[in-house]
């Protein structure tokens, strides 16, 4: 198998989370010239997709709407972050907890351990750069799930289940990306 094929899908398991549009930096930016924000709403398609996305949390339609609306226009900012390689703009959308994570050597050096590569995460912008960036490049995000009213993951729904590109939390009324931390 091509390392850098192994290397995304394990980055992907590693993660368990997280995705970029699939539209490229000039398309995004194409977007977002002709449709201001306020008007890029995306309600959900069908009472399916509330029914799965609000699943054991009491959201109401106009809730769902506006945050899945934030979520995906946020998710459309990383991802010209992400083709620019622009780590500190990167930085102001992940929630503090996980930068203070992602920040210890210590756990950057047991995530490197779990790479297939001997790649060797030394700071937070070497996870930024080898691990957040590649396994969310090329991917899709179309719906979110609650895990409560302020916790949310954003998905590419597949046909049996959902592949989980991002975390997000609400933190004084703003969504930020929350990185998992490692599992045992």
């Amino acid at each position: 198998m091509p390392s850098k094929l192994f290397f995304s899908i394990i980055s992907i398991f590693f993660l368990f989370n997280v995705v970029s549009c699939n539209s490229t930096k000039t398309e995004v930016k194409q977007q977002e010239k002709f449709i201001p924000a306020e008007k890029t709403e995306q309600p959900a398609k069908t009472d399916d997709e509330f029914n799965r996305s609000t699943q054991g949390v009491q959201i109401t339609r106009a809730e769902f709407n506006a945050d899945k609306n934030e979520i995906l226009q946020i998710i459309k900012e990383l991802s010209i972050i992400m083709s620019d390689y622009d780590f500190n703009s990167w930085m102001k959308y992940i929630d503090p907890e996980s930068l203070r994570y992602w920040s210890n050597p210590r756990n950057l050096l047991n995530a490197s351990k779990r790479l297939p590569s001997k790649t060797r995460l030394s700071n937070l912008n070497d996870y930024f750069r080898y691990v957040f960036v590649p396994s969310r490049k090329g991917r899709s995000v179309e719906e979110i799930r609650y895990i409560s009213r302020d916790s949310v993951k954003a998905v590419q729904p597949m046909q049996d289940r959902d592949i989980v590109y991002y975390n997000f939390v609400r933190i004084n009324g703003k969504w930020m990306v929350n990185i998992p931390e490692l599992q045992n």
